[in-house]
């Protein structure tokens, strides 16, 4: 619901912003900055593109977790509906180590002029298996690493998990920054985020690739060359665990 081209920005925004939210609570951004600092090493790139990047995703903390770890990077952030708001306030708190792209990029048709290794942080669910798979392919057409990382799982487990979380979205509210009066209209005066939250959460559990899913859209690119690694990890604190997809070439 959160995705739709109706849906107001400033609803999609809270949608987003529940998401990093949970991600920094659940401290699920050390497990993939982990995972994400291999993929990097390995192939030498320290710029990052950031697709479907709805508020800024988990990158203002894993930003600060790669440089903890002696890596830097600089991070392009972009969306089909790009929210400039919150894209100058990460760009305003990093300074020249975030930039973002306001015109709408298409993950599945990312220009040229756009290199570096990409990212998608719980949006690939929204994808059906054709535009999944195009995702990864036009990465193996420029030869491009990209690493996909889901919070959510088609489990009854975490559905459960979910929809009691979405339920405490009243009590998380007052806790986001940087502060909006539309994050508190939209939930108290006029409801319509926590109703929207607890249908995207029920409804991208459903969606979700398994670990597998992901391997086999990977192997369906035809790439030569490149290193695939799919699974899952375990953040101590979160409910369940984060299913993950890297992807790059391979060295020579």
């Amino acid at each position: 619901m959160g995705d739709h081209r109706w849906c107001p920005q400033s609803v999609r925004a809270i949608v987003t912003d529940y998401l990093q939210f949970g991600v920094k609570k659940w401290k699920m951004d050390a497990a993939m900055v982990s995972l994400l600092r291999q993929a990097l090493e390995h192939t030498g790139v320290n710029q990052v593109i950031d697709l479907c990047s709805g508020s800024g995703g988990p990158w203002l903390d894993m930003l600060r977790g790669l440089e903890s770890k002696g890596f830097p990077v600089k991070v392009c952030l972009t969306d089909k509906y790009p929210n400039a708001q919150a894209f100058t306030y990460a760009r305003d708190v990093f300074g020249g180590r975030f930039d973002f792209c306001s015109e709408p990029i298409e993950a599945a048709h990312v220009p040229e002029g756009l290199v570096g290794f990409r990212t998608i942080f719980s949006a690939f669910h929204h994808f059906r298996s054709a535009d999944a798979r195009a995702i990864l392919q036009d990465a193996v057409n420029c030869q491009q690493g990209i690493a996909i990382f889901e919070i959510t799982q088609r489990t009854p487990w975490a559905m459960f998990n979910f929809f009691l979380t979405s339920l405490l979205l009243p009590f998380c509210v007052p806790f986001f920054r940087p502060f909006r009066w539309s994050r508190l209209v939209w939930t108290y005066l006029v409801p319509v985020a926590p109703a929207v939250i607890l249908f995207d959460s029920i409804v991208s559990c459903l969606r979700t690739y398994s670990a597998g899913e992901l391997r086999e859209l990977a192997m369906g690119t035809g790439a030569k060359g490149y290193i695939w690694k799919a699974g899952e990890i375990k953040a101590p604190a979160a409910p369940v665990p984060i299913t993950y997809l890297l992807g790059y070439p391979g060295r020579d």
